[in-house]
Order: C-alpha cells, then sequence, then structure tokens
C-alpha cells in the first residue's frame, strides 16, 4: 500500500526531537558523528510528504535517545542535495551513520512512501 491519505495525514508541522537544516548544505556536518541520523528529504506542499508526518512523529518519540532525526526541505528543484543523494522523489529517508548511507527509503515519484519501504527502512534502524 502506497501513502497518501490516511491516519497519519495533516499530523502537525513541528515534530520535537526533528531538526530542520536551516542551510541544508551543512548536512555532513551532522551525519558525520558517531550517532546514526536519520534525515527526512521533502517538500512543503507534498501531499505523500504531508501524509507521512505522523509516522516520523512516531519514529522520532520512540527513538530519540539512540537516533539523531533531520528534516531538509527540498523545495528548490536546484538544490544539489537532489542530486548529491540521488533523490529522484520525496519524501526520501536516508539513515547514515559516520558519514555514510547505511539505509534508505526512496519515494516512487507520484506515488509516495509505500509502508512495506517504511517498514523495511524502520527494521534496519
Amino acid at each position: 500500500m502506497i501513502w497518501g491519505r490516511g491516519e497519519n495525514a495533516g499530523a502537525p508541522e513541528g515534530i520535537g526531537g526533528l531538526t530542520e537544516l536551516a542551510d541544508p548544505a551543512d548536512i555532513s556536518a551532522h551525519v558525520s558523528g558517531a550517532k546514526k541520523t536519520v534525515v527526512f528529504f521533502e517538500m512543503t506542499f507534498c501531499p505523500y510528504c504531508i501524509a507521512y508526518k505522523g509516522r516520523i512523529a512516531d519514529l522520532v518519540r520512540e527513538r530519540s535517545a539512540d537516533l539523531a532525526f533531520l528534516r531538509v526541505k527540498l523545495d528548490d528543484p536546484r538544490n544539489p542535495l537532489w542530486e548529491r543523494y540521488k533523490i529522484h522523489a520525496v519524501p526520501t529517508v536516508v539513515a547514515f551513520a559516520g558519514g555514510e548511507i547505511v539505509a534508505r527509503a526512496d519515494s516512487i515519484l507520484a506515488f509516495g512512501l509505500s509502508r512495506k519501504k517504511w517498514a523495511d527502512f524502520c527494521a534496519t534502524l
């Protein structure tokens, strides 16, 4: 099943424990530490991004003791992070450890992020 509508649609914008990067260019400074870091790449008006925020909030609440969480908005199509992290659709979720990608869940353009991909991603954390 693909998310897009459902119980998590319209989850609140502010998610405690989730840091939004003001300058996405400094992402590498945030993901190079010893603590595993989960980065949520999204766009402000993406309906799939809006729909998954409840699940993100749940993950942050459950795992904030052992994981760091970042939010990166990719509203500008010229943002170099699209290419640097090979993001083809949002939301895309990437986990880093020591600056290296250790897991990711990629959306499918015009379909969003499947529950299975999300569950598989969370299981790797």
